[in-house]
């Protein structure tokens, strides 16, 4: 089973894909695993997006950014 697609904890940040996105489970798919696990959550306007953490703190492009820390919950899929 793929964990949020193709991604491992130990790889260089540089090299994976990121957790939970299309590339993530692509690269699984294509490297044969057949399942892949992932994490939903829902946004403020009642999307489903995959996310693992509450926040996009640990894996947003700009961490000083103020949308980054606020929950996944409290944001609408345009915010994201």
């Amino acid at each position: 089973v793929g964990h949020r697609g193709f991604h491992n904890v130990h790889d260089r940040s540089d090299v994976r894909p990121l957790e939970n996105s299309l590339m993530a489970y692509e690269a699984a798919w294509t490297s044969g695993i057949c399942l892949c696990e992932c994490d939903i959550a829902l946004t403020k306007d009642e999307r489903i997006i995959l996310a693992h953490d509450e926040n996009f703190a640990r894996l947003g492009m700009d961490p000083t950014s103020p949308l980054c820390n606020r929950t996944v919950r409290d944001l609408t899929f345009k915010e994201l």
